[in-house]
């Protein structure tokens, strides 16, 4: 996305939203929530989990690939551990479950663990890590285990996809502008990014994929195509997958279609009083902003703070959305029959 394409209301994203996701047979609580999410990782900046998912969960909806209408429920796992069962619906009513459960036994025992499974496209998990983080909680999140379905990550030295992208969020309370957040895909990019480069019709950066052939790559087409996205910072990223694949299995074996999760949560007032913490954060983040910016950069930023300061500004100005993705957005209106006015462009 470019900040000079046209820009839409976030209001109105989230009315048209939660209409699609109430087509698709989402309870009214859930496409709300749903929709929220997706306008939220906008305004934040994390296009890839935002609202031009809608197209294509419509398109995974169709196909029968997540069950609309469950609820996540909360159990336990074969060996009694707590598990989140997503009923096979989009995760993010599972995840905001699991988070929840998170914050209230790590508060209680001082920390936790809750494992998440059944759950198709679970959205963008630095937000659930970042509640975590705003109730004193270090709050890590990891998933894979379906690398069945999704082989879409070469691995170190490979020149075809095997893995998924198996990502990794950590939220950990910060000082006065808030949590620090740390969300990545052991992937060079998450695959979201792909495909919202193919929907928008502008290419790749250089050193995200490769072609079915192993070669280099800045066309979106070549990753659908054969192609596999190369692992983050190689050996690392690769590590970081394969731990995170094995986890999977962990949890409930080979994953279908989604993956397996884990959360884990820590209450730091446990360790020392909120507010000193806060303060010596504060002193640590601020010894950071104040480090001279290398060439090319106009100052060190804190991950998460970027975030917070452009949803504000977007709440205000709007979020853009390149033509090519607006078009898509009310084609998927029209289709389904939905009013689209909510779509059309600010100023």
């Amino acid at each position: 996305m470019r900040e000079s394409d046209p820009r839409v209301a976030a209001e109105g994203l989230r009315r048209f939203g939660t209409s699609v996701m109430l087509s698709l047979g989402c309870a009214p609580a859930i496409a709300t929530e749903i929709a929220d999410h997706l306008v939220d990782a906008d305004l934040a900046g994390v296009y890839s989990h935002g609202i031009f998912r809608l197209d294509w969960y419509a398109e995974r909806a169709a196909a029968g690939k997540f069950d609309s209408t469950a609820l996540p429920v909360m159990g336990h796992a074969e060996g009694g551990a707590a598990l989140v069962d997503g009923g096979n619906n989009l995760g993010i009513p599972a995840f905001r479950l699991a988070t929840d459960h998170l914050i209230e036994v790590a508060h209680a025992n001082g920390m936790a663990a809750v494992g998440i499974a059944n759950v198709d496209h679970t959205g963008r998990l630095g937000a659930f890590v970042q509640r975590g983080a705003q109730a004193g909680c270090l709050t890590i999140m990891l998933g894979g285990g379906s690398r069945k379905d999704w082989p879409q990550v070469a691995p170190y030295g490979g020149a075809r996809g095997i893995l998924p992208t198996n990502p990794y969020a950590f939220g950990i309370p910060g000082g006065a502008l808030g949590p620090v957040v740390v969300d990545f895909a052991t992937g060079m990019a998450a695959g979201g990014k792909i495909y919202a480069a193919k929907m928008a019709g502008r290419p790749l950066a250089e050193g995200l994929c490769i072609d079915a052939q192993g070669r280099p790559t800045t066309n979106p087409d070549d990753y659908f195509n054969g192609g596999a996205i190369l692992p983050m910072a190689g050996p690392k990223g690769y590590g970081m997958a394969l731990v995170a694949e094995l986890l999977g299995e962990a949890i409930l074996g080979q994953a279908m279609d989604g993956m397996n999760w884990i959360g884990i949560a820590v209450d730091l007032s446990r360790y020392r009083a909120p507010a000193t913490y806060r303060r010596a954060a504060e002193e640590c983040l601020q010894e950071l902003r104040n480090c001279p910016p290398a060439h090319g950069f106009d100052r060190v930023e804190i991950p998460g703070e970027r975030e917070a300061a452009l949803r504000q500004e977007r709440l205000h100005s709007g979020i853009p959305l390149p033509p090519a993705t607006l078009a898509s957005l009310r084609a998927l209106g029209y289709r389904l029959s939905l009013d689209v006015d909510a779509l059309t462009p600010l100023g």
